[in-house]
């Protein structure tokens, strides 16, 4: 592995909390704190059950997607784009030179902060809500090489659009596909869509990772490290492969919830009859039936609306009972409703994926209290010098319950 490299923004960005602490000792933090976790919800599992940390392949130029924000680092003083300072809701910082994004990006945030300067824009202030520019969001391809530049504004001033298409092609970024204009007009510091425009090019980029091919939309949600999910994907696939003790198609029906882009549901697509995938954002459900179709892939479908809402509604949907579920939610974990009707299936095993430790130790206490128990876990840092850490958790079903 790579030797562990100064960040110029160590200590003072917040998008990083571990720069300052060596990559060993890291770990170990993580691992404490998934331990903490389980511990204090009380979930019961063998410690042979738990598997050690596993490292990512590398260390730096991880991250296929950034969200730059707009705004100053001191009141008044002047325009910054970047992250926001550590323990500062409201100073952005420059961060250009982030060790932990491709080259290209910081090229592109150099370059797009001095047309900042140069156009006379204001940027979006956070506490009156008035401003023009907010975000600058870069996506790319890791293995395609693929670049998408989003250039989010609210419609308090007018953008010369040709006139910001040129300087980004100017660059010469190699692997450019699209260039985007959204229209973000809402309250909430969140990259939100009242309109989009596509300047150059196309408003997706595509990505290959566990032999599939994958369009991600602007929008769409994707593993932000391919490389370290594509490893974690393939031992979750095998935990659940040596848990039924077969390949062959007898799960039937595979619910995949929170499906996002398809990533687990088409991954798994060969080991079941037919796939279910449910996604609340309907950019990451066209982007999953693409991709189906991209990799000739015929048994998956995927649904657009609020899991809990599409779960009570199987039934008069259409939908038949799941043989085996799969969940991937966001940060704050499954929602009581939908874990209630996750849990009410009565399923022998579940599939549980997890970007935050915290939550998923509070599902499994509900999961635990009606009779299931974590047999396996995984624990990955899919994201070094952060405090995320993800987890793969296979939840069985208590036979005498």
């Amino acid at each position: 592995m790579e030797s562990e490299k100064i960040c110029p923004h160590a200590g003072i960005c917040g998008g990083c909390a571990y720069h300052e602490i060596p990559y060993e000792d890291q770990l170990q933090i993580k691992m404490d704190a998934v331990l903490d976790h389980l511990a204090t919800n009380k979930i019961t599992i063998d410690p042979v059950d738990i598997k050690p940390i596993r490292q990512t392949s590398e260390l730096y130029t991880y991250r296929n997607k950034m969200e730059y924000s707009f705004g100053d680092e001191m009141k008044d003083g002047p325009m910054t784009l970047g992250l926001h300072k550590r323990g500062s809701y409201m100073s952005v910082i420059d961060t250009v030179g982030c060790l932990l994004v491709p080259e290209s990006f910081n090229v592109i945030h150099a370059a797009v902060l001095e047309w900042a300067y140069e156009s006379g824009h204001s940027f979006h202030h956070k506490r009156t809500h008035h401003g023009f520019l907010r975000n600058l969001v870069l996506r790319c391809g890791v293995r395609t090489g693929e670049v998408l530049v989003n250039l989010v504004t609210s419609s308090e001033e007018t953008l010369d659009e040709a006139a910001f298409t040129e300087r980004i092609l100017s660059l010469g970024i190699g692997g450019l596909v699209g260039i985007l204009h959204t229209i973000n007009d809402r309250r909430s510091d969140v990259v939100a869509v009242d309109r989009v425009c596509t300047l150059y090019g196309r408003d997706h980029y595509f990505e290959e990772m566990l032999g599939l091919r994958f369009r991600v939309g602007a929008f769409s949600f994707f593993q932000t490290n391919p490389a370290a999910v594509e490893s974690m994907l393939t031992e979750a696939a095998k935990m659940l492969t040596e848990a039924t003790e077969t390949q062959s198609k007898s799960a039937g029906t595979l619910y995949d919830i929170y499906c996002g882009t398809g990533t687990i549901a088409l991954a798994l697509s060969g080991s079941v009859e037919r796939v279910i995938g449910i996604e609340l954002i309907c950019d990451s459900v066209v982007s999953a039936r693409e991709n189906a179709d991209i990799n000739g892939i015929g048994n998956c479908e995927f649904i657009c609306g609020d899991a809990f809402e599409i779960l009570e509604n199987a039934g008069a949907l259409g939908l038949p009972a799941p043989d085996l579920i799969t969940v991937d939610p966001p940060r704050m974990g499954l929602h009581p409703k939908a874990l209630k009707r996750v849990i009410s299936y009565g399923l022998p095993r579940i599939l549980y994926v997890s970007c935050q430790p915290k939550t998923f130790s509070e599902n499994m206490a509900v999961m635990q209290y009606a009779g299931y128990r974590l047999a396996a876990l995984g624990v990955y840092d899919n994201f070094p010098f952060t405090k995320h850490t993800e987890l793969v958790g296979l939840i069985e079903r208590d036979p005498i319950r």
